[in-house]
Protein backbone atom coordinates (compact mmCIF):
# COMPACT_ATOMS: atom_id res chain seq x y z
CA UNK A 1 0.00 0.00 0.00
CA UNK A 2 0.98 3.89 -0.44
CA UNK A 3 1.69 6.12 2.23
CA UNK A 4 2.24 10.17 2.24
CA UNK A 5 5.25 10.82 3.45
CA UNK A 6 4.74 13.30 6.18
CA UNK A 7 2.15 10.86 8.16
CA UNK A 8 5.39 8.46 8.73
CA UNK A 9 7.35 9.59 11.66
CA UNK A 10 10.81 8.28 12.42
CA UNK A 11 11.42 5.44 15.21
CA UNK A 12 12.54 6.61 18.77
CA UNK A 13 14.15 3.70 18.65
CA UNK A 14 16.89 4.61 16.05
CA UNK A 15 20.57 4.62 17.26
CA UNK A 16 21.66 6.30 14.34
CA UNK A 17 22.66 9.93 14.68
CA UNK A 18 24.44 10.32 11.18
CA UNK A 19 22.52 10.04 7.91
CA UNK A 20 24.24 10.01 4.47
CA UNK A 21 21.84 9.78 1.70
CA UNK A 22 23.28 11.61 -1.06
CA UNK A 23 24.36 8.62 -2.84
CA UNK A 24 21.12 6.55 -2.00
CA UNK A 25 19.35 9.80 -3.65
CA UNK A 26 21.17 9.03 -6.69
CA UNK A 27 20.23 5.61 -6.85
CA UNK A 28 16.91 6.51 -6.51
CA UNK A 29 16.00 8.03 -9.08
CA UNK A 30 18.07 5.53 -11.41
CA UNK A 31 16.40 2.48 -10.59
CA UNK A 32 13.39 3.96 -8.05
CA UNK A 33 12.62 2.61 -4.38
CA UNK A 34 13.48 -0.77 -4.72
CA UNK A 35 12.32 -2.13 -1.15
CA UNK A 36 9.02 -0.61 0.65
CA UNK A 37 9.40 0.71 4.06
CA UNK A 38 8.46 -1.38 7.09
CA UNK A 39 5.92 0.61 9.55
CA UNK A 40 3.60 0.07 12.38
CA UNK A 41 0.50 2.21 12.61
CA UNK A 42 0.07 4.22 15.66
CA UNK A 43 -2.95 6.09 15.90
CA UNK A 44 -3.42 8.52 13.28
CA UNK A 45 0.28 7.99 12.02
CA UNK A 46 2.91 5.13 10.66
CA UNK A 47 6.19 4.97 12.71
CA UNK A 48 9.15 3.93 10.68
CA UNK A 49 11.03 0.59 11.87
CA UNK A 50 13.22 -0.13 8.83
CA UNK A 51 13.99 2.35 5.89
CA UNK A 52 15.22 5.59 8.04
CA UNK A 53 17.90 6.47 5.04
CA UNK A 54 15.14 5.57 2.23
CA UNK A 55 12.58 8.16 3.90
CA UNK A 56 14.67 11.05 4.44
CA UNK A 57 16.19 10.43 0.67
CA UNK A 58 12.26 10.20 -0.19
CA UNK A 59 11.33 13.65 1.37
CA UNK A 60 14.71 15.29 -0.29
CA UNK A 61 13.30 13.90 -4.00
CA UNK A 62 10.05 15.39 -2.98
CA UNK A 63 8.23 12.13 -3.20
CA UNK A 64 4.29 13.24 -1.64
CA UNK A 65 3.33 8.96 -0.94
CA UNK A 66 5.56 6.12 -0.98
CA UNK A 67 4.76 2.15 -0.81
CA UNK A 68 5.15 0.62 2.62
CA UNK A 69 4.92 -2.34 4.39
CA UNK A 70 2.64 -2.61 7.50
CA UNK A 71 3.32 -5.24 10.54
CA UNK A 72 2.23 -5.24 14.04
CA UNK A 73 4.92 -5.71 16.66
CA UNK A 74 5.21 -4.73 20.20
CA UNK A 75 7.81 -2.05 21.61
CA UNK A 76 10.31 -4.42 22.85
CA UNK A 77 10.36 -6.68 19.65
CA UNK A 78 10.65 -3.19 17.11
CA UNK A 79 13.87 -1.55 20.10
CA UNK A 80 15.29 -4.93 19.07
CA UNK A 81 14.75 -4.92 15.31
CA UNK A 82 15.56 -1.18 14.73
CA UNK A 83 19.18 -1.84 16.72
CA UNK A 84 19.69 -4.91 14.86
CA UNK A 85 18.76 -4.14 11.19
CA UNK A 86 20.78 -1.25 11.60
CA UNK A 87 23.60 -2.49 13.24
CA UNK A 88 24.26 -5.25 10.78
CA UNK A 89 23.85 -2.54 7.64
CA UNK A 90 26.57 -0.70 9.17
CA UNK A 91 27.89 -0.86 12.18
CA UNK A 92 27.41 2.15 14.72
CA UNK A 93 29.96 4.47 16.27
CA UNK A 94 30.30 4.96 19.52
CA UNK A 95 28.60 8.23 20.12
CA UNK A 96 25.78 6.41 18.42
CA UNK A 97 25.93 3.54 20.73
CA UNK A 98 26.49 5.15 23.90
CA UNK A 99 23.36 8.00 23.48
CA UNK A 100 20.88 5.21 22.86
CA UNK A 101 21.77 3.12 25.41
CA UNK A 102 21.92 6.48 28.28
CA UNK A 103 18.13 7.34 26.07
CA UNK A 104 17.30 3.54 27.34
CA UNK A 105 18.15 3.76 30.82
CA UNK A 106 16.31 7.27 31.18
CA UNK A 107 13.30 4.71 29.84
CA UNK A 108 14.00 3.32 32.67
CA UNK A 109 16.56 -0.56 31.67
CA UNK A 110 18.78 -1.50 33.52
CA UNK A 111 22.48 -1.76 31.71
CA UNK A 112 21.88 -5.94 32.31
CA UNK A 113 18.57 -5.77 30.79
CA UNK A 114 19.35 -3.74 27.72
CA UNK A 115 22.11 -6.51 27.42
CA UNK A 116 19.91 -8.99 27.49
CA UNK A 117 17.29 -7.74 24.83
CA UNK A 118 19.67 -6.50 22.76
CA UNK A 119 21.89 -9.13 23.18
CA UNK A 120 25.07 -7.35 23.58
CA UNK A 121 27.65 -7.98 26.56
CA UNK A 122 26.89 -6.59 29.91
CA UNK A 123 30.74 -4.79 29.99
CA UNK A 124 30.15 -3.72 26.54
CA UNK A 125 26.73 -1.74 28.12
CA UNK A 126 28.51 -0.65 31.18
CA UNK A 127 31.63 0.97 29.22
CA UNK A 128 29.26 3.08 26.64
CA UNK A 129 27.64 3.90 29.90
CA UNK A 130 30.36 4.71 31.91
CA UNK A 131 31.91 7.55 29.83
CA UNK A 132 29.28 10.14 30.44
CA UNK A 133 30.52 10.17 34.04
CA UNK A 134 33.01 11.82 32.88
CA UNK A 135 33.00 15.63 31.34
CA UNK A 136 32.05 16.99 27.84
CA UNK A 137 35.95 16.96 27.06
CA UNK A 138 36.61 13.47 28.06
CA UNK A 139 33.46 12.54 25.96
CA UNK A 140 34.55 14.15 22.62
CA UNK A 141 37.96 12.53 23.26
CA UNK A 142 36.13 9.05 22.86
CA UNK A 143 34.16 10.05 19.71
CA UNK A 144 36.95 11.54 17.84
CA UNK A 145 39.40 8.27 18.88
CA UNK A 146 41.60 9.73 21.25
CA UNK A 147 40.65 6.68 23.26
CA UNK A 148 38.93 3.50 22.52
CA UNK A 149 35.97 2.23 24.43
CA UNK A 150 37.76 -0.61 25.03
CA UNK A 151 39.90 1.32 27.41
CA UNK A 152 36.99 2.85 29.06
CA UNK A 153 35.62 -1.20 29.46
CA UNK A 154 39.42 -1.94 30.93
CA UNK A 155 38.67 0.93 33.66
CA UNK A 156 35.30 -0.28 34.82
CA UNK A 157 36.91 -1.73 38.04
CA UNK A 158 38.76 2.00 38.36
CA UNK A 159 35.68 3.61 37.42
CA UNK A 160 33.66 1.61 40.07
CA UNK A 161 35.65 2.80 42.83
CA UNK A 162 36.69 6.36 41.64
CA UNK A 163 35.76 8.45 39.00
CA UNK A 164 38.85 10.81 39.94
CA UNK A 165 41.44 8.30 40.01
CA UNK A 166 40.10 6.51 36.64
CA UNK A 167 40.28 10.32 35.21
CA UNK A 168 43.49 10.40 36.04
CA UNK A 169 45.06 7.40 34.10
CA UNK A 170 42.52 8.41 30.95
CA UNK A 171 44.46 11.96 31.11
CA UNK A 172 47.55 9.65 31.13
CA UNK A 173 46.37 7.43 27.85
CA UNK A 174 45.10 10.40 25.59
CA UNK A 175 49.12 12.17 26.67
CA UNK A 176 51.03 9.38 26.23
CA UNK A 177 48.97 7.41 23.65
CA UNK A 178 48.55 4.43 25.85
CA UNK A 179 47.58 0.70 24.10
CA UNK A 180 45.21 -1.30 25.80
CA UNK A 181 47.66 -3.61 27.11
CA UNK A 182 50.00 -0.61 28.68
CA UNK A 183 46.84 0.82 30.14
CA UNK A 184 46.15 -2.79 31.60
CA UNK A 185 49.42 -2.76 33.24
CA UNK A 186 49.10 0.52 35.02
CA UNK A 187 45.33 -0.49 36.02
CA UNK A 188 47.05 -3.24 38.05
CA UNK A 189 49.38 -1.62 39.45
CA UNK A 190 47.29 0.99 40.24
CA UNK A 191 45.13 -1.92 41.95
CA UNK A 192 48.39 -3.19 43.83
CA UNK A 193 48.99 0.13 45.46
CA UNK A 194 45.13 0.54 46.47
CA UNK A 195 45.08 -2.59 48.36
CA UNK A 196 48.44 -2.04 49.95
CA UNK A 197 46.72 1.62 51.06
CA UNK A 198 43.92 0.04 52.27
CA UNK A 199 45.86 -2.99 54.34
CA UNK A 200 48.20 0.35 56.11
CA UNK A 201 44.71 2.12 56.78
CA UNK A 202 43.04 -0.71 58.27
CA UNK A 203 46.30 -1.62 60.38
CA UNK A 204 46.55 1.62 61.64
CA UNK A 205 43.03 2.01 62.61
CA UNK A 206 43.09 -1.64 64.74
CA UNK A 207 46.02 -0.09 66.41
CA UNK A 208 44.20 2.45 67.76
CA UNK A 209 40.64 0.81 68.16
CA UNK A 210 42.39 -2.63 69.65
CA UNK A 211 46.33 -2.63 70.41
CA UNK A 212 45.47 -6.50 71.31
CA UNK A 213 45.25 -9.07 68.86
CA UNK A 214 41.62 -10.33 67.85
CA UNK A 215 40.76 -13.94 69.10
CA UNK A 216 39.90 -16.33 66.13
CA UNK A 217 36.61 -17.68 67.44
CA UNK A 218 34.65 -19.48 64.71
CA UNK A 219 35.50 -21.40 61.43
CA UNK A 220 34.86 -18.44 59.37
CA UNK A 221 37.45 -15.87 61.54
CA UNK A 222 40.26 -18.65 61.25
CA UNK A 223 39.76 -18.88 57.39
CA UNK A 224 39.71 -15.23 56.69
CA UNK A 225 42.50 -14.89 58.51
CA UNK A 226 44.64 -17.55 56.70
CA UNK A 227 43.30 -16.20 53.62
CA UNK A 228 44.95 -12.79 54.82
CA UNK A 229 48.06 -13.83 56.14
CA UNK A 230 48.33 -16.44 52.73
CA UNK A 231 47.90 -12.95 50.93
CA UNK A 232 50.75 -11.19 53.21
CA UNK A 233 52.69 -14.38 52.96
CA UNK A 234 53.20 -13.96 49.28
CA UNK A 235 53.89 -10.81 49.45
CA UNK A 236 56.91 -10.77 51.73
CA UNK A 237 57.56 -14.16 49.50
CA UNK A 238 58.13 -12.11 46.21
CA UNK A 239 59.72 -9.79 47.52
CA UNK A 240 62.84 -11.75 48.33
CA UNK A 241 62.61 -14.46 45.55
CA UNK A 242 65.40 -14.10 43.37
CA UNK A 243 64.69 -13.97 39.27
CA UNK A 244 65.57 -17.48 38.79
CA UNK A 245 63.04 -18.58 41.33
CA UNK A 246 60.20 -16.05 40.11
CA UNK A 247 61.10 -17.34 36.53
CA UNK A 248 60.22 -21.02 38.04
CA UNK A 249 57.06 -19.51 39.47
CA UNK A 250 56.48 -17.97 36.54
CA UNK A 251 56.68 -20.68 34.64
CA UNK A 252 54.69 -22.93 36.81
CA UNK A 253 51.89 -20.12 36.94
CA UNK A 254 51.62 -20.91 32.99
CA UNK A 255 51.71 -24.18 33.23
CA UNK A 256 48.96 -24.41 35.47
CA UNK A 257 47.34 -22.36 33.40
CA UNK A 258 47.73 -23.99 30.24
CA UNK A 259 46.53 -26.93 31.64
CA UNK A 260 43.11 -24.98 32.75
CA UNK A 261 42.85 -23.89 29.34
CA UNK A 262 43.66 -27.69 28.25
CA UNK A 263 41.07 -29.00 30.62
CA UNK A 264 38.18 -26.21 29.47
CA UNK A 265 39.44 -27.15 25.67
CA UNK A 266 38.78 -30.62 25.92
CA UNK A 267 35.87 -30.20 28.48
CA UNK A 268 34.53 -28.23 25.76
CA UNK A 269 34.85 -30.60 22.76
CA UNK A 270 33.58 -33.38 25.54
CA UNK A 271 30.32 -31.13 25.93
CA UNK A 272 29.97 -30.37 21.81
CA UNK A 273 30.71 -33.99 21.17
CA UNK A 274 28.13 -34.89 23.84
CA UNK A 275 25.79 -32.53 22.33
CA UNK A 276 26.28 -33.82 18.44
CA UNK A 277 25.00 -37.20 19.68
CA UNK A 278 22.32 -35.89 21.03
CA UNK A 279 21.62 -34.28 18.39
CA UNK A 280 22.21 -37.60 16.36
CA UNK A 281 20.24 -39.42 17.93
CA UNK A 282 17.16 -36.55 18.04
CA UNK A 283 17.68 -36.75 14.49
CA UNK A 284 17.25 -40.32 14.61
CA UNK A 285 14.24 -40.29 16.12
CA UNK A 286 12.57 -37.91 14.01
CA UNK A 287 13.99 -40.12 10.98
CA UNK A 288 12.18 -43.63 12.52
CA UNK A 289 9.25 -41.43 13.66
CA UNK A 290 8.99 -39.96 9.78
CA UNK A 291 9.68 -43.50 8.23
CA UNK A 292 6.99 -45.29 10.52
CA UNK A 293 4.47 -42.85 9.61
CA UNK A 294 5.73 -42.79 5.58
CA UNK A 295 4.93 -46.84 6.18
CA UNK A 296 1.94 -46.33 7.39
CA UNK A 297 0.76 -44.29 4.63
CA UNK A 298 2.18 -46.97 2.07
CA UNK A 299 0.54 -49.78 3.86
CA UNK A 300 -2.84 -47.61 3.79
CA UNK A 301 -2.03 -47.05 0.38
CA UNK A 302 -1.76 -50.36 -0.81
CA UNK A 303 -4.74 -51.77 1.00
CA UNK A 304 -6.53 -49.06 -0.98
CA UNK A 305 -4.82 -50.32 -3.99
CA UNK A 306 -5.29 -54.30 -3.05
CA UNK A 307 -9.00 -53.42 -2.60
CA UNK A 308 -9.20 -51.89 -5.95
CA UNK A 309 -7.37 -54.73 -7.92
CA UNK A 310 -9.36 -57.35 -6.14
CA UNK A 311 -12.37 -55.64 -8.14
CA UNK A 312 -11.11 -54.95 -11.00
CA UNK A 313 -9.57 -59.11 -11.03
CA UNK A 314 -13.11 -59.73 -9.53
CA UNK A 315 -14.70 -57.28 -12.95
CA UNK A 316 -12.28 -59.20 -15.13
CA UNK A 317 -13.44 -63.13 -14.30
CA UNK A 318 -17.09 -62.21 -13.88
CA UNK A 319 -16.74 -61.24 -18.08
CA UNK A 320 -14.68 -64.40 -18.51
CA UNK A 321 -17.08 -66.60 -16.95
CA UNK A 322 -19.92 -65.01 -18.79
CA UNK A 323 -17.91 -65.55 -22.16
CA UNK A 324 -16.87 -69.18 -21.09
CA UNK A 325 -21.29 -69.88 -20.49
CA UNK A 326 -21.24 -68.47 -23.52
CA UNK A 327 -18.86 -70.51 -25.28
CA UNK A 328 -20.73 -73.62 -23.57
CA UNK A 329 -23.72 -72.67 -24.92
CA UNK A 330 -21.64 -72.68 -28.43
CA UNK A 331 -19.82 -75.72 -27.93
CA UNK A 332 -23.44 -77.72 -26.63
CA UNK A 333 -25.07 -76.51 -30.24
CA UNK A 334 -21.88 -77.77 -32.13
CA UNK A 335 -22.02 -81.18 -30.35
CA UNK A 336 -25.33 -81.95 -31.33
CA UNK A 337 -24.23 -80.81 -34.65
CA UNK A 338 -21.60 -83.37 -34.34
CA UNK A 339 -23.33 -86.04 -32.80
CA UNK A 340 -25.78 -86.09 -35.55
CA UNK A 341 -23.82 -85.78 -38.37
CA UNK A 342 -19.95 -88.09 -37.24
CA UNK A 343 -21.33 -90.66 -36.19
CA UNK A 344 -19.42 -94.00 -37.45
CA UNK A 345 -17.81 -97.30 -36.55
CA UNK A 346 -14.58 -96.57 -34.48
CA UNK A 347 -11.87 -98.96 -35.59
CA UNK A 348 -10.29 -98.85 -32.33
CA UNK A 349 -13.25 -100.18 -30.26
CA UNK A 350 -15.44 -101.59 -33.16
CA UNK A 351 -18.01 -99.37 -31.62
CA UNK A 352 -20.42 -96.65 -32.73
CA UNK A 353 -18.37 -93.38 -31.42
CA UNK A 354 -18.88 -89.68 -32.41
CA UNK A 355 -16.65 -87.09 -33.18
CA UNK A 356 -16.86 -83.59 -31.39
CA UNK A 357 -14.77 -80.19 -31.01
CA UNK A 358 -14.28 -78.42 -27.85
CA UNK A 359 -12.08 -75.11 -28.73
CA UNK A 360 -9.25 -76.16 -31.08
CA UNK A 361 -9.41 -79.76 -29.84
CA UNK A 362 -11.68 -83.06 -32.01
CA UNK A 363 -13.10 -85.30 -29.32
CA UNK A 364 -13.87 -88.58 -30.03
CA UNK A 365 -16.53 -90.19 -27.51
CA UNK A 366 -18.50 -93.57 -27.59
CA UNK A 367 -21.94 -93.31 -27.77
CA UNK A 368 -24.77 -95.87 -28.11
CA UNK A 369 -27.80 -94.11 -28.36
CA UNK A 370 -27.12 -92.43 -31.60
CA UNK A 371 -27.23 -94.11 -34.41
CA UNK A 372 -23.93 -95.04 -36.56
CA UNK A 373 -23.45 -93.95 -40.41
CA UNK A 374 -22.20 -96.61 -42.43
CA UNK A 375 -19.21 -96.66 -44.02
CA UNK A 376 -19.00 -95.77 -47.59
CA UNK A 377 -16.80 -98.15 -49.23
CA UNK A 378 -13.50 -95.31 -50.40
CA UNK A 379 -11.79 -96.23 -53.19
CA UNK A 380 -8.89 -93.55 -52.47
CA UNK A 381 -5.72 -93.83 -50.99
CA UNK A 382 -6.27 -94.45 -47.46
CA UNK A 383 -4.90 -91.59 -45.11
CA UNK A 384 -2.52 -91.69 -42.27
CA UNK A 385 -4.68 -92.99 -38.75
CA UNK A 386 -6.59 -90.07 -36.90
CA UNK A 387 -4.67 -90.35 -32.95
CA UNK A 388 -7.60 -88.35 -31.34
CA UNK A 389 -7.70 -87.74 -27.43
CA UNK A 390 -10.36 -90.74 -25.88
CA UNK A 391 -12.80 -89.67 -23.37
CA UNK A 392 -14.97 -91.71 -21.83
Amino acid sequence: MNVATNLIKPSPYQPRLIFDVDELKQEIERDGLLSDLVVRKQGKFYELIDGERRLRALKELGWKTTPVRVIKLADKTVRRSVYKVNKIRENYTVEEEARYFKKLTKEGMTPWEISKELNVDFHWVSAHLNIFKFSENIQKALWTGQISISHIAALESVIGRSTKEALTIIKEIINRKLTLKETKKIIHKQKEKVEDMRIKAAEKVLTKISPKVAKLRTAQDFRKAAKALNKMAKKKQEKVLTPKEKNAIETEKKRKQEEIRRREKEKKRLENLRIKEEAKKIAQRLIDKEKHRIEEEVKKEMEKTSIAELRKNLRSLTQKIKRLQKERVNLLKSKAFLLEALNFNCPHCQSACIVYKEGNRYLVKRSATVSTVPEKPDLSPTPAPLSPKRRN
